[in-house]
């Protein structure tokens, strides 16, 4: 993505500077939470410096930070449980969440944003658990444990989800705002999505942020978009409008470099490849993690 922005060359979705942030669940939580959006109570938890949570207790959710399809993750309901969950969750990466466990309704929320820049949140999808969605809920694997050629639809079980989600006028309307808060926050392009825990008291809690999609039929932004009554949303015409969209945006770039705004829209920043050679040569990692506190409230 940075090397496209470098040879101005258009394309879908989020920037580098909007992924990756959010590929990291505790820079995501801190960035949320730091405006106001609500998240849950953890801490963050680094191999060789802090390594047992001091603010959060049982029941708890581990997970490591930087994984995918809920890889790594653990409920911990006993305390005498939590030191194998943490190991395990170190197995994955160096950095792990322990998030207290938001008791209730897991949803997932989309934004996508129309062409005049306004924020439309597409229906949501609810899942029905008996307590949290797990890598087998998202991924089926073989006997041996090697993904299936079908991973994705097998996972898939007749009424474990529902689309649109059936919930109260008042909670549509939190969750709405909170996501497309988030999508501001975070700073994101064309669409967002995001998973959601909801509290006895109907209390939107996000979880995490998921940036990429492939547009696929099977993608969850498309299925959500399929729900949503226009035809313009449903697959692939969503898609198709946001390629044409991303490629009217180059000869807009193109303008802008000959304004007085042109030096500014291309100085050097740490999400171009110039940005990232400036920061190796003073002596910082291109690859080292982005920085974070130690806790997330």
């Amino acid at each position: 993505r940075s090397l496209f922005d470098l040879l101005d060359i258009p394309f879908l979705g989020n920037h580098e500077y909007t992924v990756w942030p959010a590929t990291d669940k505790a820079t995501t939580k801190q960035l949320l939470d730091a405006c106001g959006v609500r998240v849950p109570k953890g801490n963050l938890l680094v191999k060789g410096q802090k390594e047992w949570p001091s603010s959060v207790r049982v029941p708890l959710v581990v997970k490591p930070c930087n994984e995918d399809n809920s890889r790594g993750i653990t409920l911990v309901k006993r305390e005498e449980d939590l030191a194998a969950a943490i190991e395990y969750a170190f197995s994955f990466d160096p950095r792990v969440v322990v998030d207290e466990y938001i008791a209730g309704r897991e949803v997932r929320a989309a934004c996508v944003e129309e062409a005049d820049g306004t924020l439309t949140v597409l229906p949501k999808i609810e899942y029905f658990l008996t307590d949290i969605r797990t890598s087998a809920h998202k991924l089926a694997t073989d006997q041996s444990g090697k993904l299936k050629s079908d991973a994705i639809q097998a996972a898939k079980k007749d009424g474990d989800r529902q689309c649109p989600a059936d919930l109260s006028p008042a909670l549509h309307e939190r969750i709405n705002a909170m996501v497309k808060e988030a999508h501001r926050v975070l700073k994101c392009r064309h669409y967002s999505l995001y998973d959601l825990r909801i509290d006895a008291d109907e209390q939107p809690y996000i979880l995490e942020a998921a940036l990429f999609c492939s547009f696929s039929p099977l993608s969850v932004i498309p299925s959500m978009a399929q729900h949503a009554g226009r035809e313009d949303l449903k697959h692939p015409n969503f898609f198709h409008g946001l390629l044409e969209r991303a490629a009217a945006e180059k000869p807009c770039r193109a303008a802008g470099m000959t304004s007085g705004t042109g030096e500014l829209a291309h100085a050097p920043t740490s999400d171009t490849l110039a940005g990232l050679t400036r920061d190796v040569s003073d002596g910082n990692s291109a690859d080292s993690e982005p920085s974070t506190c130690s806790e997330s409230a």
